[in-house]
């Protein structure tokens, strides 16, 4: 690997590795890794969203409280697909579910809920019913509670005379299928929706101090800070615009070189197209006179799918100066372009050199 080549993959690094509010977020309790949406109640408020609260037992257990539903044991948190994994303490899930589980004043909603019917039914009869789920925190000797999901209760016919029905309740199914209904349960959040960054690598948080606008650090899906792709951009363009420059030189030197020990014979290449050396950048004051367009808050664009600059890759945003070239029209952050055009008087896009130049300073309604 070269030294350029290094100094691009630190740069790379860097730009992936969270900030350092990201790792004072993220803490641990047992197995359990806290961070953003969810926080522990000794963390600081910005740490988390609102009603996103958890507490930490013995270092051990991480615990989430429902104001009406009292707390349950974080068996698990999926921050990609957003779930959450819960258990009853007690290890008796279903009995809390008996209790009603209310989910009002909190985040979260069921996860793929399904209604299930719970039985009280005689020891012999309960072996009977093989579509049934045995709840076992909730048997005796001489009884067993069972629980079947209320659309197959029709084939179920012998219930009516053998067992007791105790109550219908929703339940939040896993996935999986759940194969014993004492293993927990399974919620999940819509809002803050951090999919896209999750799935990006990055780190989902608070855009600023204030507010509950949710951005992402780092992570491919976010991509290098405009820093970063300026310095990406400018370390091997430069030294792409030297070979470059260096090819023709040489090339120019080598046929002149011909031409002066043979000044009868035709030119060396003379059939080939002659690279010219001597177009350059433009200088300071000829950039300038290309259009301005500063954005207002509405970003309005000249053309409203084009948001984003060709050559940082970053959409525009509000109080950007954008800049126009002529002829073609193609339009790029002004600090992007203004570097290019010093080295390249072509459009990045179209390559071609505008003919005309028209001072022109706007602002975008």
């Amino acid at each position: 690997m070269t030294l350029f080549q290094t100094i691009l993959f630190i740069v790379f690094l860097f730009s992936l590795q969270p900030s350092a509010s990201v790792e004072i977020c993220r803490v641990s309790c047992g197995n359990q890794l806290v961070r953003f949406p969810f926080r522990l109640s000794s963390q600081p408020d910005r740490c988390g969203y609102p009603r996103f609260n958890l507490s930490c037992k013995d270092q051990a257990q991480t615990v989430l409280s429902l104001p009406f539903s009292g707390e349950f044991n974080v068996v698990h948190i999926d921050y990609l697909f957003q779930n959450i994994w819960l258990n009853d303490p007690d290890h008796c899930t279903p009995k809390r579910l008996l209790h009603g589980l209310n989910l009002s004043s909190t985040p979260f909603d069921s996860l793929y809920p399904r209604s299930f019917t719970f039985f009280n039914c005689s020891a012999a009869a309960s072996t009977q019913l093989h579509q049934a789920k045995h709840i076992s925190c909730l048997s005796g000797t001489n009884f067993s509670v069972v629980a079947l999901p209320a659309d197959r209760l029709d084939s179920s016919a012998s219930l009516s005379t053998s067992c007791l029905e105790i109550a219908t309740v929703l339940v939040p199914f896993s996935w999986t299928g759940w194969s014993n209904l004492g293993n927990g349960i399974m919620l999940t959040w819509n809002e803050p929706n951090c999919l896209r960054c999750e799935t990006g690598a990055g780190n989902c948080m608070f855009k600023s101090e204030t507010g509950l606008d949710v951005g992402c650090s780092g992570g491919f899906t976010n991509g290098l800070s405009r820093h970063a792709k300026y310095g990406i951009l400018f370390g091997a363009g430069i030294p792409v615009l030297f070979i470059v420059g260096l090819v023709i030189y040489l090339r120019n030197k080598v046929e002149e070189d011909y031409n002066n020990r043979h000044p009868n014979q035709p030119e060396l290449l003379s059939t080939t197209p002659r690279l010219d050396a001597s177009v350059k950048g433009l200088d300071g004051q000829t950039i300038e006179e290309y259009p301005v367009t500063l954005l207002s808050e509405s970003r309005r664009l000249p053309r409203p799918n084009d948001n984003t600059c060709p050559i940082c890759l970053s959409e525009y945003q509000a109080k950007e100066m954008i800049r126009t070239i002529p002829d073609c029209e193609h339009y790029f952050h002004a600090v992007c372009i203004d570097e290019w055009l010093k080295l390249n008087a072509a459009c990045p896009l179209c390559r071609n050199t505008p003919q005309t130049l028209a001072p022109i300073v706007s602002s975008s309604s």
